[in-house]
C-alpha cells in the first residue's frame, strides 16, 4: 500500500481529481511537521502503507531553478540541525522550516544547507526511517522564498499542484487511472463559468419583452448562449494552446498536456458550434440572420492579446453581444431601447475589468515572453487603475439603468453590485478569487437590478 501525504486540500485536489486509486491511500495533515508526523505515523499503523510519498508545494532556496518546476528530493533536514536523512540517489536538498520563508536573509542562511524548503518533509522523512519504509519526496517550486512569497504561493499553487499531481501519478507506477474523459471535457470548457452570461442573456430578454418571457424563449436563449461560450471557450484553448505550454500556471491544461488532443479540441468546438445554430434556427430568421455577427469576436479574441495590451476588452464584446442578441431574439427587431445599450455597456466594461485583474496573474509570463497585456504594458499598479476607471463606467452605467428600472430589490442588487466591484481591488484576496467567484458575483447582481426592477 502506498500512503500519498499532503499539507492541504488545496495541493491535494488536483490529485484526487484524477480519479481512483489501486493500492494507495491519500492523507492531507495540515500544516506543520507535527502533524506531518502524526499524519505518516497513521499511514503506517492504520492503513499499512509500505512507502509514503510526501507530496506538495515548496519554496526554491536556489534561484536558477524554475518556478512551476516539480523536483525528487534527495536528502532532506530540519532548520538549525546539520544531520538529514538520505531517500534515495538523485535529486534536491530540502530544508524544513517551522515558520515560512519570506524573508532575504534566511533564505541566504538556509541556501547553504539547501535547494528546496517545505514545513513538513523532515517529519514524514524520519517516521518513515523509523520504521524502515520507502519515502519519496516530489515537491513544486511556487514561490522563492522572497517578499512576493505569500503573493507567488497564492499565485501559483493551483498550477504547480497539477504538475505534481502528474509528477506523483508516474511514481505510482500508473496504478491512478486516467481522469474520465467527461471530466477532462468538462475541465476544459468550464461549463459552469456559463453563469457569467446567463442571467445577462435573461436580463436582456426581460427588457425585450417588457417583463417575463416565455419559458421557450428562455430556454432557447440558454441554449444558444451554451454553445457560444463552449464554442468560444474551444477556439480560445486552440489558438492559446502553444502560450499555455510556456506558461506555468497554464501548460497542465488540457491541450498543452496532452490530456485532449488537438482533433478532441476541434471536436468540442463544433459541437458547441452546431448548438448554437440550431438554438439560432428555432429563435426564427432574424436571429439566423445575424447569428455569425457574435462569433467572428469569440473566434478572434484570443488572437488579440497578440498584437495589443486592449485585448482585456476583446472578451467585453464578447458578453457585451449577449444581452443585445437575447433582446432580437424576443423583439425580432434591433430596435435596441436605452436600457438594453445600457446594460450592454455595463456587460462590456464588467469583464473587461475583471480580465485585466485575472491577467494580473500572467503579469510576469506576460512581459517575458511578448504577450500583450495591460498588466504586462502598465505594471500592476497601473493595470489596476485603468480595470478600476473601467468599472466606475460599469457601475455608473448600473446606476443609470436602476434609475430607468426602479424597485427597491432592483436597489438591493445594486448594492450587491457594488460591493463585489469593491472587493476585487482588497489585496487580501487572491487574484484567483475576484475573478470567480467576485466578478461573476458583480455581473449576476447586475443582471438582478434589471430582472428584480419595477
Amino acid at each position: 500500500m502506498i500512503g500519498i501525504l499532503f499539507a492541504t486540500e488545496m495541493e491535494a485536489k488536483p490529485f484526487l481529481d484524477r480519479g481512483e486509486a489501486a493500492g494507495t491511500v491519500v492523507l492531507v495533515s495540515g500544516m506543520g511537521m507535527e502533524a506531518a508526523r502524526i499524519a505518516a505515523e497513521k499511514l503506517i499503523r492504520e492503513n499499512g502503507c509500505t512507502t509514503i510519498i510526501n507530496a506538495g508545494v515548496c519554496g526554491a532556496l536556489n534561484d536558477s531553478l524554475e518556478r512551476g518546476s516539480v523536483h525528487r528530493v534527495l536528502s532532506v533536514g530540519v532548520d538549525g540541525t546539520t544531520g538529514s536523512v538520505v531517500l534515495g540517489k538523485k535529486g534536491l536538498r530540502l530544508v524544513t522550516v517551522e515558520k515560512p520563508v519570506f524573508q532575504p536573509d534566511r533564505k541566504k542562511e538556509l541556501s547553504k544547507q539547501a535547494d528546496l524548503v517545505d514545513m513538513e518533509g523532515y517529519a514524514v522523512a524520519r517516521v518513515c526511517k523509523e520504521h524502515n519504509i520507502s519515502c519519496i519526496m516530489v515537491k513544486g517550486v511556487t514561490d522563492f522564498g522572497d517578499g512576493n512569497g505569500k503573493a507567488d504561493i497564492q499565485k501559483h499553487i493551483d498550477s504547480v499542484s497539477k504538475a505534481v499531481a502528474d509528477a506523483i501519478a508516474l511514481e505510482c507506477g500508473g496504478n491512478r487511472r486516467a481522469t474520465p474523459l467527461l471530466a477532462r471535457l468538462h475541465s476544459f470548457t468550464k461549463i459552469e463559468h456559463t453563469i457569467f452570461s446567463l442571467p445577462l442573456l435573461f436580463a436582456g430578454a426581460w427588457l425585450g419583452a417588457g417583463g417575463m418571457p416565455s419559458i421557450k424563449a428562455l430556454l432557447l436563449i440558454s441554449l444558444v448562449g451554451l454553445g457560444a461560450r463552449t464554442f468560444g471557450m474551444a477556439v480560445n484553448r486552440i489558438l492559446d494552446k502553444n502560450i499555455d505550454a510556456k506558461n506555468p500556471r497554464t501548460k497542465n491544461r488540457e491541450l498543452p498536456s496532452g490530456k485532449l488532443s488537438m482533433v478532441q479540441g476541434y471536436g468540442v468546438a463544433i459541437v458547441g458550434l452546431v448548438i448554437y445554430f440550431v438554438g439560432c434556427v428555432l429563435l426564427g430568421s432574424t436571429v439566423l440572420k445575424l447569428s455569425l455577427v457574435p462569433l467572428v469576436p469569440l473566434a478572434l479574441y484570443s488572437l488579440l492579446k497578440r498584437f495589443t495590451p486592449l485585448c482585456h476588452y476583446g472578451i467585453g464584446v464578447c458578453l457585451a453581444a449577449a444581452p443585445l442578441g437575447a433582446f432580437v431574439a424576443v423583439t425580432n427587431s434591433l430596435a435596441f431601447t436605452p436600457e438594453v445599450v445600457l446594460l450592454a455597456i455595463f456587460t462590456f466594461c464588467w469583464i473587461s475589468g475583471f480580465d485585466i485583474i485575472y491577467a494580473l496573474m500572467d503579469i510576469d509570463f506576460d512581459h517575458a515572453n511578448g504577450v500583450r497585456s495591460i498588466p504586462a504594458a502598465l505594471g500592476s499598479t497601473g493595470a489596476q487603475l485603468v480595470a478600476a476607471i473601467t468599472h466606475l463606467v460599469s457601475f455608473a452605467t448600473l446606476v443609470l439603468l436602476w434609475m430607468s428600472v426602479g424597485g427597491a430589490l432592483s436597489f438591493v442588487a445594486l448594492l450587491v453590485s457594488a460591493g463585489a466591484f469593491g472587493a476585487a481591488y482588497l489585496p487580501a484576496i487572491p487574484v484567483h478569487v475576484r475573478f470567480f467567484p467576485i466578478s461573476a458575483i458583480a455581473g449576476i447582481a447586475g443582471a438582478l437590478v434589471v430582472l428584480l426592477g419595477g
